[in-house]
């Protein structure tokens, strides 16, 4: 159970997360009182080339990395059913069990345990850089680093750990895209314009930049960020997220300590009872 209830007095907090996602955020918000509103940022689809990533979990099943790095649920989910879908389910885990799996964080790390994959390290910072900080205290010079993940994803986690002298492979197990749902994005304008959405939590830097992108048609950047500045209460999940938000002109009023979407809600909860 979230602590307390009620915590987010019947307002509304706008998800940005992909469909698949957004059911367990809004089940989050509804716990403590409040009202989901949908407005993915993200789509999530297959790779473009399946291949590369059979090809992965046979390098991993013969031993071929030191490390494997999740990133997200989404990494997690989508190796899983690529593994099921090309009979290569055995290996995978066979692989995995052979090198030091790494989850960016609790979610994640949960993630891996119900699909029966046991987790070596999690981050004290869920964030890329407290993943390069955590295997950097461990040392990685001289191994080889695989990282399932989107091909959208930030360098920031490949390049650290590169200059950390590792060797990194990252295969993309899918696709990251900004929806293309016009009357979902003319809602949502309409709906921040009238000071209907209470809070609005943006849990990566993909989901801010493209929401900038979906509501181009609606209102150029400036204007977005006066409204989102104005109109509701504008919460980051972690720093790079935040970055990107101050980068487009956004005022980060809430960011958790622990980096989850849980704890985004007890710290907007706090922040609304603080004022």
């Amino acid at each position: 159970m979230v602590q307390g209830t009620q915590t987010l007095k019947g307002r509304t907090v706008a998800i940005t997360r992909p469909l698949r996602q957004a059911g367990e955020a809004a089940a989050l918000v509804e716990e403590m009182g409040g009202r989901p509103y949908y407005i993915p940022a993200i789509i999530i689809e297959p790779p473009k080339d399946p291949s590369r990533v059979v090809n992965f979990i046979g390098e991993l099943a013969e031993g071929g990395f030191d490390y494997v790095i999740f990133t997200s649920v989404n990494g997690v989910r989508h190796l899983v059913e690529s593994a099921e879908s090309s009979g290569t389910i055995e290996e995978l885990k066979s692989g995995l069990g052979r090198a030091t799996v790494v989850a960016i964080g609790p979610r994640t790390a949960q993630e891996l345990e119900l699909n029966g994959i046991r987790v070596g390290l999690v981050p004290e910072s869920y964030t890329s850089e407290g993943l390069v900080e955590a295997l950097g205290r461990i040392g990685v010079s001289g191994k080889k680093i695989g990282i399932p993940r989107t091909s959208a994803a930030s360098p920031v986690l490949k390049e650290g750990l590169e200059g950390m002298g590792a060797t990194v492979e990252e295969v993309y197990v899918y696709e990251s895209k900004a929806p293309t749902d016009g009357n979902a994005a003319e809602r949502f304008y309409k709906d921040l314009a009238s000071s209907k959405i209470d809070a609005i939590v943006f849990g990566s830097s993909l989901c801010v930049t493209n929401l900038f992108r979906m509501l181009s048609g609606h209102a150029p950047g400036e204007e977005l960020a006066g409204l989102l500045n104005s109109k509701t209460t504008v919460v980051a999940i972690g720093p790079m997220t935040a970055n990107t938000l101050k980068e487009m002109g956004v005022e980060v009023k809430v960011m958790p300590t622990a980096h989850t979407f849980k704890e985004a809600l007890v710290a907007l909860s706090r922040h609304w009872d603080t004022k």
